[in-house]
């Protein structure tokens, strides 16, 4: 299989096919060189090695991505929701919880192909005789019609009239509750045959796959990587070549692979008539109305998609905390530098324009941020950076690899950042600084890391790395909560929800829902984590809020109030010595005080059900 390495020089993403009459086909890479990108494009043979040198062009800072149709560049983040192919359109609409699905013929029209309460995205148009194939991914199951968490290719075929078509045979090997490390099938490309039959490419979570259609039906699919955990490229560009073969290009680990498969071939697929309207829809949980505390505000601020390990589009966060949890915020913290991908200037560009399209103050609150990967414990640990707003430039761990440094230099950018996964990777006890890094995340997929021996269970041994142990050597930080998740029901397996989205929150005690209203909550420590739950909770030292700094002469009085989304087990304030005080209520709603005198004091709440809150600590200095 012909390779075009990628080197610590060079950074390679986003190959485009093009076919060419006579032999061979042209390849279109976006390329990352210093601090300029460029179109690098090569001639291939038939078999799909590189005929001579390639031809660099469109020089430039930034490249976002590639336009519809034609390999050209592009500055629009909303290019990811369409595809042309030999005079059709087909887009991706978002219109609240609501993804349409829209094809426009040479003929002019539009015509709705699907329509659904869900998340559909990366669409791939392909002509045929009398019509087009479509396809996109969505995460709405056939079973149910409700919307879910793994996401499926669908594909449907569109004639000259705009009526539209499925095949009459049932996908092969759709299963949206696979628990490992390789789920879902997204990302579609597609290549008919001279006889009608279809072939069809797309991306697990971890794998790209080849699947036929034709007129016996939908074969299995094939993989044709080697399932490794990795982050590669979200589409695999696939082709017709003059002889009929096809060649797919697609981002590896190491760089552009190339390969050359047979034409599609079987006949045509039998078709039926598809429903155009799908599902059943959701319903969201609306916060708790008795609440007499200060506003509380609910995000997920550290997701991934598949533009590092984790997948999906980059899109599909924002939809899916605004309009299926009812969330008031949220982050994309895609790697930025992890396992041979990298986010270079191009994607940070259009990482940057997706966050910026989602953001609606006063309604619901977006905020640019990545993740910086750096080693594990001794190492400084993985963190995540938010951002002020779009135009910073990304703090690398190839070119930062320690924390101290890159706290100090995400600080000149306003910036926040927070260690997370600590007893796992490690909390980088060493470089933290309580302005640059107010806030821990103390609960994830991964687990909970306030200190050893929780109910809910984590990963890694690392028990002096935990919140509570660094609480007690002098360190001041807020907590946070997130799921940290990369998609996977169940992460593959390692956490203790099949909905990983929903196995961390962080609360902010927020007068508005604006990105900095939230990042002002967070860089003050008025903040709080949640194991998932909605779980409104608020803690107060004579009228200071939770995350103060209070110079005392003796013991105080704590006041917590706590409105769960079930009974309360349990409230108890915890201090360097342990639990000082608890009460066990047995109903939603509880008020609590209760005298300590101690370095810090933190408020830890344990509903029946097992889900948990922990408010950010209260410090208390001598006078």
């Amino acid at each position: 299989m012909p390779v075009i390495e990628q080197t610590p020089q060079r950074y390679l993403r986003s190959p485009r096919l093009e076919p060419v009459a006579g032999a061979g086909a042209l390849l279109h890479v976006l390329s990352w060189s210093g601090d300029q990108e460029c179109v690098l494009r090569f001639t291939l043979s038939d078999d799909g090695s590189v005929v001579g040198e390639p031809v660099a062009t469109d020089h430039g800072p930034a490249i976002m991505g590639w336009a519809p149709g034609a390999p050209r560049p592009t500055d629009d983040p909303g290019a990811e929701l369409e595809a042309k192919h030999r005079g059709w359109h087909v887009i991706v609409r978002h219109e609240g919880a609501r993804s349409i699905v829209v094809v426009t013929p040479p003929s002019g029209g539009e015509f709705v192909v699907w329509s659904a309460i869900g998340i559909a995205a990366a669409p791939c148009i392909a002509t045929a005789p009398g019509g087009a194939w479509v396809g996109f991914h969505h995460d709405v199951r056939e079973d149910t019609g409700e919307p879910d968490i793994a996401k499926w290719i669908a594909v449907r075929f569109v004639d000259m009239e705009g009526r539209v078509f499925e095949p009459a045979a049932p996908m092969t090997d759709r299963d949206r509750d696979l628990a490992g490390e390789e789920q879902g099938f997204e990302f579609p490309s597609l290549v008919v045959g001279d006889d009608g039959a279809v072939d069809l490419f797309g991306r697990g979570s971890h794998n790209v796959y080849r699947q036929r259609l034709n007129a016996a039906g939908f074969s299995p699919r094939e993989p044709i990587d080697d399932g490794r955990w990795g982050c590669r490229g979200r589409h695999a560009s696939a082709v017709r070549l003059a002889t009929g073969a096809t060649l797919v290009a697609r981002r590896g680990r190491r760089g552009i692979l190339i390969e050359r498969f047979d034409a599609p071939s079987g006949g045509a697929p039998e078709l039926v008539p598809a429903e155009v309207e799908v599902g059943v829809g959701g319903s969201m949980t609306p916060h708790a109305s008795a609440w007499s505390g200060p506003q509380v505000l609910f995000g997920d601020i550290q997701q991934h998609s598949a533009h590092s390990d984790g997948v999906g589009s980059a899109d599909e966060p924002y939809l899916r905390a605004r309009y299926r949890y009812g969330d008031d915020f949220a982050a994309l913290t895609d790697h930025e530098s992890f396992l041979g991908k990298r986010i270079g200037p191009g994607e940070w560009a259009y990482l940057q324009g997706v966050t910026e399209q989602h953001n609606a103050p006063g309604e619901f609150a977006t905020i640019v941020a990545y993740e910086w990967t750096g080693k594990a414990y001794p190492g400084p640990g993985h963190k995540c950076v938010y951002l002020p707003g779009s135009g910073f430039p990304i703090v690398s761990r190839d070119r930062v690899p320690r924390g101290r440094e890159l706290v100090e230099q995400i600080r000149e950018q306003g910036a926040l950042t927070g260690p997370h996964h600590i007893g796992w990777t490690g909390a980088d006890a060493p470089g933290h600084d309580p302005i640059g890094q107010p806030v821990w995340e103390i609960c994830s997929c991964h687990g909970c890391y306030e200190e050893p021996g929780n109910p809910l269970g984590y990963r890694g041994e690392l028990h002096d790395q935990f919140a509570k142990p660094m609480l007690d050597t002098g360190l001041r930080f807020g907590f946070i909560a997130n799921s940290d998740s990369h998609g996977l029901l169940w992460h593959h397996g390692e956490c203790r929800k099949r909905d990983p989205f929903r196995t961390g929150l962080t609360a902010v005690l927020a007068s508005e829902r604006t990105r900095e209203s939230i990042l002002e909550a967070l860089r003050m420590r008025r903040c709080y984590a949640t194991s998932g739950a909605k779980i409104l909770l608020d803690v107060q030292v004579a009228g200071f809020p939770m995350g103060s700094e209070i110079a005392v002469n003796g013991p105080v009085e704590v006041h917590a109030q706590a409105l769960g989304t079930t009974d309360i087990a349990r409230i108890e304030l915890v201090t360097p010595s342990g639990v000082s005080a608890s009460d066990e209520p047995g109903s939603p709603s509880v008020s609590f005080a209760a005298e300590v005198e101690a370095a810090y004091v933190y408020c830890r709440v344990t509903q029946a059900d097992g889900e948990m809150a922990w408010s950010s600590p209260i410090f208390f200095d001598a006078p």
